[in-house]
Parts: structure tokens; sequence; C-alpha cells
């Protein structure tokens, strides 16, 4: 990914695009900032991880410049949301989550709260960033509910 986001800066500079320049190098830095922390070499899902980090530092300054009455600082954080959010997989729809869910379930034989933990660390093995983690709480703290 870190190779893709390169030549797409490479791309940016020879059609002059300013926003997306300045995106695609804060991302870079971002990820390089990351590599260093940890001193090594980032995995897919780390560097997934480090894009959804600067894509909700975005939604949260969306809403203070919002609250702010700064509309048009609003819309350049959401244009840059757009642009991080092109690198990110596709998220997995409720449905699917619902599907998996019910599934790990049945395989794990989990049958109350007592084993949600269980349920969401095998969830979060075989789904890894795809799916929002909030969501599928959400869905297996219905279904262990039920």
């Amino acid at each position: 990914m870190i190779k893709q986001i390169e030549k797409d800066i490479i791309l940016a500079l020879r059609k002059k695009d300013k926003d997306r320049l300045k995106v695609l190098r804060s991302l870079k830095s971002a990820i390089k900032y990351k590599e260093i922390e940890l001193g090594t070499k980032l995995s897919e899902d780390v560097i997934i991880s480090v894009l959804k980090g600067q894509v909700k530092s975005r939604e949260q300054a969306v809403e203070l410049y919002i609250r702010g009455d700064r509309p048009e600082l609003a819309e350049i954080e959401t244009k840059e949301i757009e642009i991080i959010e092109s690198y990110l997989p596709e998220p997995m729809s409720e449905s699917e989550i619902e599907k998996e869910v019910d599934n790990t379930i049945s395989e794990l034989n989990a049958e109350s709260m007592k084993d949600m933990g269980r349920v969401m660390k095998a969830l979060k093995e075989k789904l890894g960033s795809r799916a929002d983690g909030k969501v599928l709480s959400i869905i297996v703290k219905n279904k262990l509910q039920n």
C-alpha cells in the first residue's frame, strides 16, 4: 500500500494536484512515523489502522469546524477523508458482519455474554480491519443476549 501511495504522490506532482498531494504526503508521513515508532516494517493491517486513524482525526476536525461555523474548512477535511478512504479496503456491510458473527458463534458454541470475549477475538482475527469494531461489538452483544 505504501508503494501505491508513493506512486500516487508522483502522479499528483505531475498533475499539479496540490490538494491530493498534501493528503498523500501526510499519509506517507504518518505511516513512516508509525514504522519508526514500532521499529519494524508495517503489515498491511497496521497501515490500514494508521489510515483509519487519519480518517478519524479528520472526522473530528469536520465536527469541530461545523460547530465553529467554518463550513469551508469542514469541506476541505471531507475531501481529504474521501481521498484517504480510497486506499482503505471496502468495509463489510452489516448483513455480512451478521453472517460472520452467526458462523463464529456456532463454531465456538457460544451461548452467553460470558463467551463474548472469545467470539470477538475470533472475529477480529478472521475479519481484521474490514469490520468496524463498534458495529461488530453491538451485533455480537445482541446475538449473545438473545
